[in-house]
């Protein structure tokens, strides 16, 4: 048997079906995290770039793993930082538990389990600094490269 549809019906049937939809909103931008040059950053943030060459001093050889993996995998680079920040109580270790199947993140922080853990304080520590880097995909590789690249870089040559 079929059924009239009156003009009532098909308009109550259209609105139903717009409001059933979906809707995607963007994710909230921290307040402190602005889009800034990187060739700003460092000033903008002092005591986060002083740390962070610290971090890189005391880590030569996982701050250029880093730098490497932001340089090919940017975006998870940037879920790493902004995961760090929004689960303050967990650990380097849940992160790895929860993000299966991040070879080259596992690798480094299999080798360098103490330096994840403190690049993970660091981030915690100046969360608008690290936020404010990665929204720039390869931010921390540019930063490695263009503020940080004389400490690792005479550690793994040897001087």
């Amino acid at each position: 048997m079929m059924r009239k549809i009156t003009m009532c019906t098909a308009i109550g049937l259209l609105s139903f079906a717009c409001q059933a939809r979906p809707t995607v909103t963007p994710a909230p931008v921290s307040q402190g995290a602005r889009e800034e040059s990187l060739d700003i950053w460092a000033t903008n943030h002092p005591e986060a770039s002083r740390e962070l060459g610290n971090w890189v001093q005391k880590h030569p050889e996982a701050a250029e793993q880093f730098f490497r993996w932001d340089s090919k995998h940017a975006g998870a680079a940037k879920s790493f930082v902004t995961w760090s920040i929004t689960h303050p109580g967990s650990d380097i270790d849940e992160f790895a538990l929860t993000h299966r199947g991040w070879d080259v993140f596992n690798t480094i922080m299999e080798r360098h389990h103490g330096a994840a853990d403190a690049f993970m304080k660091w981030c915690r520590k100046h969360p608008n600094a690290s936020e404010s880097l990665m929204n720039h995909p390869g931010g921390l590789h540019w930063a490695g490269t263009h503020l940080y690249q004389a400490y690792w870089d005479m550690k793994r040559s040897g001087l």
